[in-house]
């Protein structure tokens, strides 16, 4: 059986159906994830690009909300975005936020932006607030002998130690004590 329609009017069937679909709207992209209780959730899973997406579209709906700053600044800190942490920090601190981890973590970023006097001084509110952080404490004894004042280092980890010792436990910082007194022997 022959067909009766022109291979011409064939071939324009083909091409209206083809602009037709091209001139169709196009299917609008799903919507950013804008929800603080599923970047907490992704956050708490350690899905940090997922907590970043929730937290960055939640922003972007309440550009002034203290904690979702704070949280994206640390969140932005576990990926190694120091840079684009920093603004995020600086707008929870200067709203009033005032916590050890928002503290701690921007002072991880300020250390890896080269901001060592900016990380000294996050740190030191860090411990302020929890004195028992000993990464933070190890941190800030890092910085200070980077800084050249290796004895305030020493000091700050061995008073520490023998507040656990005095507890009657077994002294943190022994190693990082002994590398801070060898760097200091060196010193011409």
């Amino acid at each position: 059986m022959k067909s009766s329609a022109a291979p011409g009017a064939l071939l324009a069937v083909l091409a209206l159906s083809a602009l037709a679909a091209a001139c169709a709207p196009a299917t609008p992209p799903a919507p950013q994830p804008a929800s603080m209780a599923d970047g907490d959730k992704c956050f708490g899973d350690r899905d940090y690009a997922c907590a970043e997406a929730n937290y960055r579209g939640y922003l972007k709906l309440y550009p002034q909300d203290v904690r979702a700053n704070a949280v994206l600044g640390i969140t932005l800190t576990r990926e190694s975005k120091h840079h684009d942490a920093l603004p995020y920090f600086q707008k929870a601190i200067d709203a009033g936020e005032g916590t050890y981890d928002l503290y701690a973590n921007y002072a991880l970023s300020l250390d890896a932006t080269g901001d060592t006097e900016g990380a000294i001084k996050y740190n030191r509110r860090a411990l302020d607030a929890v004195p028992s952080l000993v990464d933070v404490r190890g941190a800030l004894a890092r910085q200070l002998a980077k800084q050249g004042k290796t004895d305030e280092a020493i000091k700050l980890l061995r008073d520490f130690d023998k507040h656990l010792v005095s507890l009657g436990e077994q002294p943190y910082f022994t190693g990082q004590i002994a590398a801070l007194e060898d760097k200091a022997a060196k010193k011409p």
